[in-house]
């Protein structure tokens, strides 16, 4: 498998120096482009964009073409005066109305045949036909649960006109349904309400302004204002608008909506294939330009580099033993000074491989001599067994016993790890040893948790706080003392906590305990070194904790992890 790794050097320098010079070309090409497509993109819709404008002026000239048509009608003396008075309501009269109104609405349909305007009559006529009808058809439609269009139409301004967008069949006698866009004004005279005249057209005539290309795939449709919804113009059966287009909007200059064209983005996409292509070649020869300056520079940048190589394995089975193996270059660059460095380390590594040698010498004479004195302890204990007999007091009897057992354990055979078990005994057998040496009557308690006797632990670490708590804080007691030592299992740590009842201490002299920076009779010097062994042996894995109060004794916290045996080198004797 293919890894960098395992490439040479030569190649690893290529492959970097081509990563790092394609990067900022990518950035800045992907930028480049990102920018050139987003204009050629904003100049493919902006032309679109032009197109929808110019249709939408188309429709709004025609809605103010009819909107003048209905002002016409609604301003006509002789429609005011027929509806205002009861006169000509006789057969005569009403056939010349009648081809009157029929004249001038044919007159306002000669531009938009499909625009129907019709006058609702607030009064009773004797004529009710294309053109004029009872008022009572208005009140029917409601296109709110609580008014009719009737009173929405009466209630507005006189100036106003009401549109609306809305379904409704293609005549009375149809069964055919079809969107239309419908304009209310009422038509008043004398502040007087006397009709409501009502203009629709029919939404699919807007159609007729789109009168280029609608591409396919796309989405046209008419997008009433407030509480008119969406209705589409024109638009391939399966086609919805969504995340995949770009919108474009005109709004309507009459207050009922606007006109959307929803473009595919693949369309546009499409249209610009060209500038992909000639991108995608630019980019293909830059690589290939990339990688050849690449390879160039590479072979150059490590051609010194492989000679000096080539002389080093050449010689390196002789550098220990040719004492004349010198490389010697004289380019003044940093070839030079790595071969020079590089015979210089040949010199040392010989240099120290002669020094180790007489250091095993050394070591094997410093074994001989440990392995000899390894007989004194034996001489000590055997001198003390006689005193032991020998004596016929049962207190020194019983102090040699603690003397003996302290030593045991204080040898170890040598080694600096013990048991917790191990240190708390030889810590008891010290306690002893101290009421028999001051005749301080004092008593001690030890207690720790079962299942951590046999964790391993620095040999001497309790020794001297205890040592600190007889000497200093039972100082000048002569009874009633009290030392106690626990060690219970916290988590992964084991805590040892050692009190005593004695005199305490003040927070500064805490505090230069804790520095080891204290200085009198007791305590400084075995803190000092308790300090620096937790530090050494346990870095950044213990606590030591000082807690006292003058007159109310002192307890210190040594906290260390419960490691296993097989976390120590050294090794524990058991």
């Amino acid at each position: 498998m293919f890894t960098f790794k395992r490439l040479r050097y030569r190649h690893k320098i290529a492959v970097i120096i081509f990563v790092f010079a394609l990067l900022p070309m990518l950035v800045l090409g992907s930028f480049l482009t990102s920018r050139i497509y987003s204009s050629k993109v904003k100049d493919i819709l902006a032309e679109k964009n032009t197109q929808l404008a110019s249709s939408v002026d188309g429709i709004d000239a025609m809605f103010l073409s009819n909107i003048n048509k209905l002002l016409f009608i609604n301003n006509n003396y002789y429609v005011i005066n027929y509806l205002e008075t009861n006169a000509d309501q006789n057969l005569l009269g009403i056939m010349d109305f009648s081809d009157y109104l029929q004249s001038v609405m044919k007159a306002a349909k000669t531009e938009n045949i499909q625009t129907e305007i019709v006058i609702y009559a607030l009064k009773d006529t004797h004529y009710d036909g294309e053109y004029l009808r009872s008022i009572s058809n208005l009140e029917k439609e409601r296109d709110m649960p609580d008014m009719s269009v009737k009173d929405e139409v009466l209630g507005a301004k006189d100036e106003d006109i009401i549109w609306k967008v809305k379904r409704a069949k293609l005549n009375a006698n149809s069964d055919i349904y079809m969107d239309y866009i419908y304009a209310y004004k009422k038509l008043i005279s004398l502040n007087k309400a006397l009709a409501i005249i009502e203009m629709r057209i029919p939404l699919n005539e807007l159609i007729g302004y789109f009168s280029y290309d609608i591409p396919r795939g796309s989405y046209l449709s008419f997008e009433g204002a407030g509480e008119y919804g969406d209705y589409k113009l024109k638009a391939d059966p399966d086609v919805k608008p969504d995340a995949s287009f770009y919108t474009l909007s005109q709004s309507l200059r009459m207050p009922i909506g606007q006109v959307s064209w929803y473009v595919p983005k693949s369309l546009v996409f499409e249209e610009l294939k060209w500038y992909w292509v000639s991108v995608g070649a630019i980019f293909l020869i830059i690589i290939a330009i990339l990688v050849f300056t690449v390879e160039v520079v590479s072979h150059y940048l490590t051609k010194r580099l492989e000679t000096l190589l080539r002389k080093m394995n050449k010689n390196v089975e002789s550098l220990m033993s040719d004492d004349d193996a010198i490389l010697n270059y004289s380019t003044h660059d940093e070839f030079e000074k790595l071969g020079n460095s590089f015979y210089e380390l040949i010199q040392r590594v010989k240099e120290y491989y002669k020094r180790i040698s007489e250091y095993e010498v050394e070591r094997k004479l410093l074994e001989t001599q440990l392995l000899q004195e390894r007989l004194n302890p034996h001489f000590l204990y055997n001198t003390l067994s006689t005193i032991r007999w020998i004596s016929e007091d049962k207190r020194v009897k019983d102090a040699i016993n603690s003397m003996v057992k302290y030593y045991r354990i204080a040898l170890n055979k040598g080694s600096g790890i013990i048991t917790i078990k191990q240190e708390l005994d030889m810590i008891e057998e010290y306690l002893r040893l101290q009421k028999f040496a001051y005749g301080n009557e004092f008593v001690y308690g030890i207690e720790r948790d079962e299942d951590i006797g046999d964790r391993p632990v620095l040999k001497h670490l309790l020794q001297p706080v205890v040592e600190n708590a007889v000497l200093h804080g039972l100082n000048g007691r002569e009874f009633g003392g009290i030392i106690r030592i626990s060690a219970k299992k916290r988590g992964d740590d084991v805590v040892f906590a050692i009190s005593d009842n004695g005199a305490g201490m003040e927070p500064e002299k805490i505090e230069l305990l804790l520095r080891g920076e204290a200085s009198g009779q007791f305590g400084s010097y075995g803190m000092k070194n308790v300090l620096k062994r937790l530090e050494t042996f346990y870095p950044k894995r213990h606590m030591l904790e000082i807690h006292s109060e003058e007159g109310h004794g002192t307890t210190v916290l040594i906290r260390v992890p419960a490691a296993a045996d097989e976390e120590y080198p050294l090794g524990i004797a058991r």
